[in-house]
């Protein structure tokens, strides 16, 4: 059996237990995950607040009169007495007295550590760069077709933990991700595929916010083999005419546990251009984007070989 339809019939089987939004997950053998240990992250949500405590204190002086001898003296007691002819003062002090104490707060947003898939030099996104002769003319960038590369050999073969950027056309030619040569930054085009894992279940969300001139996006089955330019899930293209970047996004859902092949192809036609890629995990974070770190969350493949296995070489595509 190939390994496209072992691909399907995991997904398909997956999609069997977790409901029709989960169709894009292949589910990981059970253990898998026992391989390695993971550090949890500490989080310290204490904080420190000065509290204020005002106490009153009220002393009272009696004023004692007693006759002597045909005269009248006056003495003051520091003390309270019950005495005839005694005229009593009270006086009123003041006092005020200040402590800080130190409550432990939690902090709704506390993260909790989700632990990736084992790693055998498998992270990051695999990626191929093309020339690409189409020129944009109109509002979606209609000449350029990401299916036609399926049988194309690329010029350059790489990897890269992260995707997107800025290709500014200067005349001259220039690196792209990490690469050990140099290329035209116009009239080029970049194939890019992976796994993401999902640790945690929920919804992902994809974003697109910038693109000239192309981005295209498949997950599932399609991004693994069968991708063509009509079942792509987004598409975010820029308006050449009114010269407005294209932008996209697309939601889904995943079970825990499970690895989902995902593809986009980016096009680049001429004067210079640029792309942004985000994906995002249902708890918030970040797991794909243009800084430069290898996420344990996205892989080319996973370690047993099989679960998720590589993806067809570039230029020999179906």
């Amino acid at each position: 059996m190939s390994v496209h339809k072992t691909l399907v019939q995991a997904l398909v089987a997956s999609a069997a237990m977790a409901g029709v939004g989960n169709a894009h997950a292949i589910a990981v053998p059970a253990g898998q995950l026992d391989a390695r240990t993971y550090p949890t992250p500490t989080c310290d949500p204490s904080q420190t607040v000065t509290q204020t405590e005002t106490k009153t204190v009220t002393s009272w002086k009696a004023l004692l009169t007693i006759t002597l001898g045909g005269g009248t003296k006056t003495e003051t007691k520091t003390e309270i007495c019950t005495v005839t002819d005694t005229e009593t003062v009270t006086q009123t002090e003041t006092s005020t007295t200040t402590t800080t104490v130190t409550p432990t707060i939690t902090p709704p947003s506390c993260p909790t550590q989700c632990p990736p898939p084992p790693s055998c030099n498998n992270l990051g996104f695999d990626w191929a760069y093309y020339n690409n002769s189409a020129r944009n003319t109109d509002t979606t960038y209609s000449t350029f077709h990401p299916d036609s590369y399926k049988k194309t050999t690329p010029i350059y073969v790489g990897t890269t933990s992260y995707v997107g950027g800025l290709y500014q056309d200067t005349g001259t030619a220039g690196p792209i991700y990490d690469s050990s040569r140099n290329f035209n930054l116009d009239f080029f085009a970049l194939n890019h595929h992976a796994y993401i894992y999902a640790c945690e279940a929920g919804t992902y969300s994809v974003d697109i916010p910038y693109a000239n001139d192309a981005v295209y996006l498949w997950t599932g089955a399609n991004a693994y083999s069968g991708w063509t330019d009509d079942n792509a899930v987004a598409k975010a293209r820029y308006d050449q005419p009114d010269h407005i970047a294209g932008k996209a996004s697309y939601k889904f859902d995943i079970p825990a546990n499970t690895y989902v092949p995902i593809r986009f192809f980016y096009g680049q036609a001429q004067y210079g251009g640029g792309f942004n890629f985000n994906i995002t995990a249902p708890s918030g974070q970040v797991i794909v984007s243009n800084q430069e770190t290898f996420s344990p969350y996205v892989v080319r493949y996973s370690c047993d070989g099989t679960t998720a296995p590589p993806f067809p070489a570039f230029g020999k595509e179906t």
